[in-house]
């Protein structure tokens, strides 16, 4: 099978050096995590419990996200991460990466912080997210109309879901 997704088809791992910078990342947001949801507002004032407290379901979430990063760390070190030499830097290799920091930062610091509402900010940002990631894809199956199509669909679903699901379900009022 050959085409732009072939890779995810075949035997090859990631490198155990791979492995340890990811499981590090990983670690750090999950202290980030814990960290913010012990900060967040308890609700004493309300009599809440601690089983009821805000910050309980994502600071359980942190520390599983940690659990697993040591335990993806622990492995990679295993398999020689630490004696690997680094591979050449390809600044290609990060274009995905930084388009994808580009992409929520823009979410978050020009479409919703800036008075957009919350749904239609999310279905930009999907759509968006969609389209920049399909194109070289859709482009060489002659379909990117149709792409452009499905991403701002799925786009609008998507808004409205998130929007739904956050306003109506936890009870979250979204900007």
């Amino acid at each position: 099978m050959n085409g732009p997704r072939s890779h995810l088809m075949n035997d090859e791992r990631p490198s155990a050096r791979a492995d340890l910078f990811a499981g590090l990342a990983f670690l750090a947001v999950s202290i980030a995590i814990v960290i913010g949801s012990l900060m967040m507002d308890r609700l004493e004032r309300l009599q809440a419990t601690i089983y009821t407290a805000p910050g309980l379901v994502p600071g359980i979430l942190g520390l599983m996200l940690a659990l697993m990063a040591v335990l993806l760390i622990t492995r990679s070190v295993r398999a020689g991460a630490l004696s690997q030499s680094l591979p050449a830097f390809d600044p290609k290799e990060y274009l995905r990466l930084a388009v994808s920091l580009v992409l929520c930062l823009g979410f978050a610091i020009g479409l919703v912080s800036h008075g957009l509402p919350f749904w239609l900010g999310s279905a930009i940002f999907v759509a968006l997210f969609l389209i920049i990631f399909q194109f070289e894809e859709r482009r060489q199956q002659g379909t990117v109309l149709r792409g452009i199509a499905f991403a701002v669909v799925y786009g609008l679903i998507a808004g409205l879901a998130i929007h739904h699901l956050f306003q109506d379900v936890f009870l979250v009022r979204l900007p």
